[in-house]
């Protein structure tokens, strides 16, 4: 056999049996090649896997920076692994909140449309593959920072509440009861995020929750008497002799219970303020950001004497900018 013929193998052999003994020796064997196709379908499915999901969590960042909020969601403070978290937290419960504020459907249709929400939140939580982007982003978050789901169906109850329509309280007790489900969750699972678990975290996180709640009121009272629900305490309105017509409200008591409210915001703020302090890394700096811009908030509601109802106070983006600053460097 020639120098040649040695090295790849003789296929001028008897039957081809050469050469196939040349494939064998220098190729891929039957079985191996099996396995390596095995191999690229699961890489293939893995990467289709990933790419799902890099683009549900992308749908949710789009949701969380499409709206104005007071206070950062997953702003620029919070360390990049976690933020695509935070976006997905965020577009769960902004998305929810917008099915119990549809204008256009009667209740009931809102009511059918959260049932089915939760319904796919229970798929999720069970292992079933979520089709909605939302929920593949946020099943995923739920499993890698092993987060407890009962603050998620805890805010579902605050937007079925909402759905129903005609939202009123007698008392602040009764109100508290709303905001331990649409705003105390929302601390609880934030914490939880950077491995916060804790009752007394909780607890004064639920203070900071709460009045950045009911600064949203304040902020919101014209939408929210336009969509039948009024988040003042009757009890409340009473002192001030501020009653709810069926027309236009008597601006300047309103303005009076406003501020009188605006008194709890900042009870709470101060109740609550030891909870920046109490965590470290870089979710300091975003709790430092969320109450001074509450503080900013409320001291421009105080500027106008609380009369709120004709136009929405809110921050610039200058202020907001300000906010980010200060919290880094109190």
């Amino acid at each position: 056999m020639s120098n040649a013929g040695q090295k790849y193998g003789d296929f001028r052999g008897q039957s081809g049996k050469t050469a196939f003994r040349g494939r064998r020796r220098h190729g891929i064997k039957t079985d191996e090649f099996n396995r390596c196709s095995l191999f690229v379908v699961l890489l293939a499915s893995m990467t289709s896997q990933e790419a799902a999901l890099s683009s549900a969590y992308d749908h949710c960042r789009a949701i969380s920076l499409g709206h104005y909020e007071n206070f950062p969601v997953g702003s620029v403070l919070i360390p990049k692994a976690v933020r695509h978290h935070f976006y997905a937290l965020y577009a769960y419960m902004r998305s929810a909140d917008d099915l119990a504020d549809l204008p256009s459907r009667p209740p009931q249709e809102r009511l059918d449309l959260l049932a089915d929400w939760r319904r796919q939140l229970d798929d999720g939580i069970k292992g079933k593959e979520p089709e909605n982007p939302i929920f593949l982003a946020l099943c995923n978050t739920i499993r890698e920072c092993d987060l407890p789901s009962e603050p998620l169906y805890r805010l579902l109850e605050a937007f079925e509440f909402d759905a129903k329509g005609n939202v009123q309280f007698e008392t602040f007790e009764d109100l508290r009861w709303y905001t331990s489900r649409s705003a105390d969750p929302v601390g609880q699972l934030v914490l939880a995020l950077f491995g916060y678990r804790d009752a007394e975290r909780i607890r004064l996180s639920n203070e900071i929750c709460t009045a950045l709640q009911l600064l949203n009121f304040i902020q919101d009272i014209q939408e929210d008497l336009g969509n039948k629900r009024f988040y003042y305490p009757q009890e409340d309105c009473s002192i001030f002799g501020f009653e709810i017509g069926t027309g236009d409200p008597d601006t300047d008591r309103l303005a009076l219970v406003s501020l009188f409210e605006l008194e709890r915001v900042e009870s709470l703020l101060d109740r609550g303020a030891r909870l920046s302090e109490s965590v470290s890394g870089r979710l300091r700096y975003e709790l430092r950001a969320i109450t001074c811009a509450a503080r900013k908030l409320a001291k421009k509601i105080r500027h106008v004497d609380g009369q709120i109802y004709q136009i929405r106070p809110k921050l610039s983006k200058w202020e907001h900018f300000t906010v980010l600053v200060r919290s880094i460097f109190p």
